[in-house]
């Protein structure tokens, strides 16, 4: 297959790469290391594609950072989706040579002595690109240090076959919707009891992320749980005397480590679970296929349980805490006592709050590494963010984790959070079972 030429600016970069590889020939992190006093612009080996043995955890960490650092900054959800295009494209780039795993779209025959690797690299390479055009001139210059760490030739057929698998993916999502996803939005009914109200005239965050094409499974509301528990019930009278109690923004009774905890969990599903997969595959012997397939599952799963928990919020549009606590004179309960001047620990977010989108994208994500890997690893799972560092043996203890953290929060009834958990495991289930299976072929 004959590769296309690249434009004078990336072969020069090309050169550019082969004088630094001749002069340190074993590039990598002790390289960066040596090479500390330079300033960050002439120090591309801070990068993380220089820290990894593989491409696709090396790729992986690119698409992190630049996911989480994105500006305009994307909501939670809207990493999901950009993750599993990215994800997908490198599966389908690895897994249409290799054949380990059935790819997500059908990709042409993979031709002759490509090489899987060479083509993880250009379909993250290709993939990043058109999420994130802004890093063009940055992801160029990675792309031929990529190749040239792993030894691989700009003329690799598998270079083209990666970048057509990206290509595939990306056209796919194009028109998903998501893109529309925003728009003015005020719930059927605002101000009435338990119906959501929008807080300090702050803008409903996505309201049609819900219409979003699923990834794998059939609807949105295949998993929908039901309705939210009626404002004179035991479960919501339970819930929310914990919440105004625990999650009020100066608590007597929350701990200085359930204050951690719940300050840990404001950080995204994709900057906690990517993590923990990657501590993870670090002691297992996964191959390029394997780790790709991965990946991709855990991405698939989260973006579906983002559609599905966004398509229930709005549909049930049940109020937040504080407005509930704030009216809970009105609510035609009277176990549930109203506190005028109460406030959240974290700040209310601008969206309806059944069921908790943090738990189930959470749990999704974590079920997803449960069946690949088992409940418990083996290893413990140390995640640090902002600061504060949070340690489990086990998957679902950071499930469980999260559930607590809403609570003290003050953002989420504990109800809210068991309900997304419990959607997030159903997704996943569904996920694993359908897709990205192990190949029957030969």
């Amino acid at each position: 297959m004959r590769v296309k030429k690249f434009s004078n600016r990336l072969v020069s970069l090309s050169l550019a790469v082969v004088v630094v590889v001749a002069a340190c020939p074993f590039l990598n992190a002790a390289c960066a290391s040596a090479n500390s006093a330079h300033s960050t612009a002439s120090k591309p080996a801070t990068s993380p594609m220089a820290a990894a043995n593989d491409a696709v955890t090396e790729w992986n960490q690119k698409a992190v950072s630049l996911t989480l650092a994105s500006a305009p900054p994307l909501a939670p959800i809207q990493q999901a989706r950009v993750m599993a295009i990215f994800q997908l494209a490198v599966h389908d780039a690895v897994n249409g040579i290799t054949g380990e795993y059935e790819t997500y779209l059908s990709p042409p025959a993979a031709p002759q002595n490509a090489s899987p690797e060479a083509a993880a690299i250009a379909a993250a390479h290709h993939a990043l690109k058109n999420l994130f055009p802004a890093s063009v001139g940055e992801l160029d210059f990675q792309y031929v240090i990529s190749l040239t760490l792993h030894g691989l030739s700009l003329s690799d057929p598998g270079i083209e076959f990666g970048r057509s698998a990206a290509a595939a993916i990306l056209a796919a999502r194009a028109n998903d919707h998501s893109g529309e996803a925003q728009f003015p939005y005020d719930a059927p009914g605002a101000g009435n009891p338990g119906v959501w109200v929008r807080l300090n005239n702050a803008p409903a965050l996505l309201p049609g992320w819900g219409n979003v094409t699923p990834f794998v499974i059939r609807s949105a509301s295949q998993f929908d749980p039901g309705p939210p528990p009626a404002l004179n019930s035991d479960t919501y009278t339970t819930d929310y005397n914990e919440i105004k109690q625990i999650g009020v923004k100066l608590s007597s009774t929350r701990t200085s480590e359930q204050s951690d905890i719940a300050q840990f969990w404001r950080a995204s599903p994709t900057a906690i679970w990517n993590s923990a997969l990657t501590q993870v595959m670090e002691t297992r012997n996964l191959n390029l296929s394997e780790k790709a397939r991965v990946f991709a599952l855990m991405y698939l799963a989260a973006g579906d349980a983002s559609i599905a928990c966004w398509g229930t919020k709005y549909e049930y549009n049940f109020w937040r805490p504080e407005p509930a606590i704030i009216s809970g004179g009105l609510d035609g309960n009277d176990s549930t006592i109203a506190d005028a001047s109460w406030q959240p620990f974290i700040p209310t977010p601008p969206f309806p709050e059944y069921p908790s989108g943090h738990a189930t994208n959470s749990s999704a994500m974590a079920k997803v590494l449960m069946l690949e890997f088992g409940d418990n690893p083996g290893v413990p799972i140390t995640v640090t963010l902002s600061g504060i560092t949070r340690n489990w043996n086990s998957f679902s203890e950071g499930v469980q984790e999260v559930i607590d953290a809403r609570v003290y929060s003050g953002i989420h009834f504990r109800n809210s959070d068991e309900v997304g958990a419990r959607m997030g495991r159903q997704i996943a289930q569904f996920v694993s079972h359908h897709a990205l299976r192990r190949s029957s072929k030969p």
